[in-house]
């Protein structure tokens, strides 16, 4: 899966270039190791070099095929062998790796992140006026009319908003690769699902599955508000290609 994944990111331009150039990186290293016929100049290059030097030791034909598809230059649905295909499920992991590692480290340290010593600092509210505008959308044409806030928080994982929506509106039909749960405050209405139609009032929860198609609908005659839990922390940095882009009408 990895592979695939992987392939298709290259062909769809979803990696950073900086990514792009740390698999350069590693292909180089790896031939230069054959080249040299020692492991040494692996040291300190990105993990799926080892990897690949095995790889090419059992057929060096592989490195253009390997320079080739990192530089778009094979087109169609090439076959790949089970070399080819476990080189680049560790190129995927590594660069996942880049992406997440440091995140990962935090929660395996088993250290306390507490930041500060001010009760505020740990607690906000619907009148809380840190509380962060990062976006909205107007439409008369689809009747979308919302804005959302993020919490005043230095969280990590976690990315909880507040989403506002005016009497009689909705927000945009969207979908996206964190997975989320709504806790409702305000208001009454529904909340599709992909095909599920759910009711909602004060005090209701609903969960919104990764990359399930959603929107909330306002049907009372006040401003209609919840809050969006959602582990976009991590997803965002997990996510490969243009994360707004899949979950927003409009570009910020």
């Amino acid at each position: 899966m990895g592979a695939q994944l992987c392939i298709l990111a290259l062909r769809n331009h979803w990696f950073e270039t900086h990514e792009i150039e740390r698999i350069r990186d590693g292909f180089t290293a790896a031939k230069d190791a054959i080249a040299n016929l020692s492991t040494t100049v692996l040291i300190d290059k990105p993990a799926f070099a080892s990897l690949l030097y095995v790889a090419a030791q059992l057929n060096q034909a592989l490195f253009d095929r390997f320079f080739a598809i990192l530089d778009n230059e094979i087109s169609g649905s090439p076959e790949f062998s089970p070399e080819e295909l476990s080189v680049w499920d560790a190129v995927w992991m590594d660069i996942q790796w880049q992406r997440t590692g440091i995140l990962n480290n935090k929660i395996n340290a088993r250290t306390t992140l507490t930041h500060s010593n001010r009760e505020e600092d740990f607690r906000s509210s619907l009148t809380d006026i840190r509380l962060d505008g990062i976006y909205e959308n107007h439409s008369d044409k689809l009747n979308i009319d919302f804005r959302v806030q993020r919490l005043p928080f230095p969280l990590e994982v976690l990315d909880p908003r507040i989403v506002r929506i005016p009497p009689g509106k909705t927000n945009e039909l969207h979908k996206h690769a964190h997975e989320t749960v709504f806790i409702f405050m305000q208001g009454t209405g529904y909340v599709k699902v992909d095909q599920v139609q759910i009711s909602v009032a004060p005090g209701d929860f609903v969960f919104i599955p990764r990359w399930c198609l959603h929107q909330s609908v306002n049907e009372s005659d006040g401003e209609m508000v919840f809050l969006a839990v959602a582990d976009f922390g991590l997803t965002g940095k997990s996510f490969t290609g243009n994360y707004l882009k899949t979950a927003r009408l409009k570009t910020e």
